[in-house]
């Protein structure tokens, strides 16, 4: 599952509490809610989602209502990603959901989709007899879990949808279906979001890029404007890598190697991608294209000899050589096999 990183903010910019002490005896409420709300957000745009948590609890004794500080503190404790944290963060978000803030609705899809990948993992380690449960019928137990596990992704589902009808085309909430829907098994639906995802980082890029020939030719630094197109491409690529295992697993092999080269157009030098796009065009019985990507997956990896990916490249192109009537063994990727 693939999301942009946050901005880190330097500690140096960080108000010294011990200093403040007295002078927050005398701010109103208002004051308080403000320099709480403000050192929350630093330590949480540095990753210190613990202290960002202590600052939002100082401003819930001011404001226990408080919907900011209450939304900060939920994403705060999926970020810890933890049983306890995430079920902490359900319970604070089921007090905002009647809000119409679209990323509330982000929120909570993200805490249920990780609940639910929670249970499903519990189940499977009961299963397999790595997880002693005290349930009577472990089995049983097994099946109850997978079950909450699909009513939680449920739940997400209608988190993510909710985000989406009021921010349309917001790739957070389409990613956000897109792997749901994937888990509950609709793949119809994962395509559609799948689609809908590409279109909006597509646009996105566009508007990124020509801001950054914009900044060019000002003082502006367009750094972040740039991590934003790489963020975008990132996501992009992993989606198109999705939409093509889906059209895959439906046979529909001519989808899956377009999807792949739209992959390839945003990025040629990633040697997994011409793996896979090596393997569906012998699959298809294009011997000659398979050859050459092939080829240029053993150019461009750096895996070791043995490593399955390798090793796979490397039959694949032992068949591709059969297919071509010139077998060499030796030929076969870096030192034969």
């Amino acid at each position: 599952m693939l999301r942009a990183s946050l901005i880190l903010i330097s500690a140096l910019c960080l108000p010294l509490f011990s200093a403040c002490s007295s002078g927050l005896k005398e701010m109103t409420d208002a004051e308080k809610l403000d320099y709480y709300g403000e050192s929350c957000m630093r330590y949480y745009d540095m990753h210190a989602f613990d202290r960002a948590i202590h600052q939002a609890n100082k401003g819930l004794q001011v404001d226990p209502d408080n919907e900011f500080l209450l939304l900060v503190k939920a994403r705060c404790l999926l970020f810890l990603n933890k049983t306890e944290t995430l079920e902490a963060a359900h319970n604070i978000l089921e007090g905002l959901l009647k809000t119409e803030d679209f990323r509330v609705f982000l929120v909570a899809g993200e805490v249920a989709e990780r609940r639910g990948l929670i249970r499903q993992d519990s189940a499977g380690d009961i299963e397999s007899g790595n997880t002693y449960t005290e349930a009577a019928d472990p089995r049983a137990r097994a099946t109850e879990l997978r079950a909450a596990a699909r009513n939680m992704w449920t739940s997400a589902l209608d988190h993510y949808s909710r985000a989406e009808k009021i921010f349309p085309g917001g790739t957070e909430a389409l990613n956000g279906i897109m792997r749901v829907a994937s888990l509950l098994g609709d793949d119809d639906q994962c395509l559609q979001a799948g689609r809908a995802l590409l279109q909006s980082l597509t646009e996105s890029t566009l508007i990124q890029q020509r801001k950054i020939e914009e900044l060019r030719n000002t003082e502006s630094s367009s750094w972040k404007v740039q991590r934003a197109v790489f963020a975008n491409q990132e996501v992009m690529i992993a989606t198109h890598i999705h939409l093509s295992e889906l059209h895959y697993k439906h046979g529909r092999k001519e989808a899956a190697l377009l999807e792949l080269d739209g992959a390839l157009k945003l990025d040629d030098s990633l040697p997994e991608l011409h793996a896979r796009r090596g393997q569906l065009l012998l699959e298809s019985g294009d011997a000659p294209r398979a050859q050459q990507a092939l080829k240029q997956f053993f150019r461009l990896t750096t895996l070791d000899f043995d490593h399955p990916d390798v090793v796979r490249a490397r039959r694949a192109m032992r068949k591709c050589e059969q297919l071509l009537g010139g077998l060499n063994p030796a030929s076969g990727g870096p030192g034969g096999g």
